[in-house]
């Protein structure tokens, strides 16, 4: 028997198994039946105690084992206490101890037994503590514990051939176990690098995004001035007519004076022109004031207010280059977002579109922008085409892109487009796609570029 069952005990497959509590398990079950025990534990070293790691009885049901498991998994016998502790003792010695009855026996406490037989309505009667020491280093590892051998429905004490078996196959169990604990080790290291790697991942991430934001923030700037300093172009031609109207004002004013002419009325209704005008000019700089300030709320706006906004702010730069804007807007239609960044957006598309059409539109020919704001199955859609002949296939394909938008051989235009689509998906959560057209208006063929805006509705 013991010949047969050796080699069973011996089988290398133990080696395999990486999960130190499952090959305690096996373990234990593999040396009770050698030497037919009804009962057994491990305890493990850790630190300056032995932990309780494994429990087996066959004579319990498996409700009483997982109350006792329960109880007990973090039981820890202290290793400076070996008269009170039979597994302290046969660890601190490196000696198989065998106690035929623990009932009778003096040399140990076994309070832990006793206190078990009492709970669960078991009787222990003999015991044996084998410790597991490492055949090459000669640490020891842990104890197994086995109680109750039994043969034929009756008790019987452990012998001198059960002391031998575990004797010859402790050094086996010990490698098997100590293999166990480094893979565990191994484990535990390779999670704590994968958790390391992980940090150092979210940590990249973290300044890759920052760096994206910081560069969106540097292209919204920077779209901001370009834009800025066309408004600023546009109230220079906004304000000549009104500054000469002042002047002439002004003067015909300090012209009566000077003759002697006091005519209160006629004086006084020069000077009411004079300030109806400048608060033509204030209203001008509040517009643009308003236009750039920088608004972080979020809002319900409506939608074609805010495109002849943009209209209004594009307008000066429109009749001087002689292009007519033809609108189809539904102006009932709302959307939830940022209302100065989306006038800004269209203000990009506009000033896209008037590029193209003083690019490849003659004067003498007719520039045309098309405006169109419809809502069809809850999606809000808005579209700025052109006749300026559409754009160049190898350009459309990233046109959009960040890196196209940094060409040297782009000007700010450009950048307004890749921050326009930035925009209208992050902040307003839409969709900005374009085409090339070709359609008909007034019996006439044209082509262009169509720049289109899907919102939810």
């Amino acid at each position: 028997m013991a010949s047969d069952d050796l080699k069973h005990i011996y089988d290398v497959s133990l080696f395999n198994i990486s999960d130190l509590d499952v090959l305690l398990h096996e373990i234990l079950k593999y040396t009770r039946e050698l030497l037919n025990a009804e009962a057994g534990t491990i305890y493990i070293k850790q630190d300056d105690y032995l932990k309780f790691h494994v429990f087996q009885n066959d004579a319990l049901s498996y409700e009483d084992i997982y109350k006792f498991y329960h109880a007990s998994h973090e039981y820890k016998l202290p290793l400076d206490e070996k008269e009170k502790y039979l597994a302290v003792d046969s660890f601190l010695t490196k000696k198989i101890i065998i106690i035929d009855d623990i009932y009778s026996s003096e040399d140990y406490e076994f309070l832990g037994a006793k206190e078990f037989d009492k709970k669960f309505n078991y009787k222990t009667h003999s015991t044996i503590s084998v410790p597991l020491v490492h055949p090459i280093d000669n640490k020891v590892l842990g104890v197994i514990q086995l109680l109750n051998k039994k043969e034929e429905d009756e008790y019987l004490v452990f012998t001198k051939k059960d002391k031998d078996i575990v004797s010859m196959i402790s050094s086996f169990v010990s490698l098997s176990v100590s293999k166990a604990q480094d893979d565990v080790l191994k484990l535990q290291e390779l999670n704590n690098q994968l958790i390391k790697s992980n940090e150092d991942l979210e940590t990249k991430i973290k300044d890759k995004i920052l760096e994206d934001q910081n560069k969106s923030a540097i292209i919204f700037h920077q779209s901001k001035m370009a834009s800025m300093g066309e408004m600023i172009g546009n109230i220079a031609h906004q304000w000549r007519q009104p500054l000469s109207t002042i002047s002439t004002l002004a003067s015909g004013v300090c012209l009566n004076l000077e003759i002697g002419n006091n005519d209160v009325e006629d004086n006084t209704a020069q000077l009411k022109q004079i300030v109806q005008t400048t608060q033509i000019l204030s209203k001008t700089i509040d517009d643009f004031r308003e236009f750039y300030n920088v608004n972080t709320m979020d809002e319900n706006f409506n939608i074609a207010h805010a495109i002849k906004k943009s209209l209004e702010i594009a307008e000066t730069e429109l009749i001087i280059n002689d292009i007519i804007i033809v609108l189809d807007l539904n102006t009932s239609l709302y959307t939830y977002g940022l209302k100065n960044e989306f006038t800004q957006c269209i203000l990009n598309l506009l000033t896209n579109a008037k590029e193209a059409l003083v690019a490849n539109i003659e004067m003498t020919e007719k520039r045309y922008v098309f405006i169109n704001l419809q809502e069809e199955n809850n999606i809000i859609s808005l579209s700025i085409k052109d006749n300026a002949k559409g754009i160049d296939p190898l350009i459309l394909e990233d046109i959009f892109e960040q890196s196209h938008s940094k060409k040297e051989d782009k000007d700010s235009c450009q950048i307004g487009l890749f921050l326009t689509k930035l925009i209208i998906q992050k902040h307003m959560q839409g969709t900005l796609a374009v085409e090339n057209i070709e359609y008909k208006y007034e019996g006439i063929d044209y082509k262009g570029a169509e720049f289109t805006i899907n919102l939810a509705g």
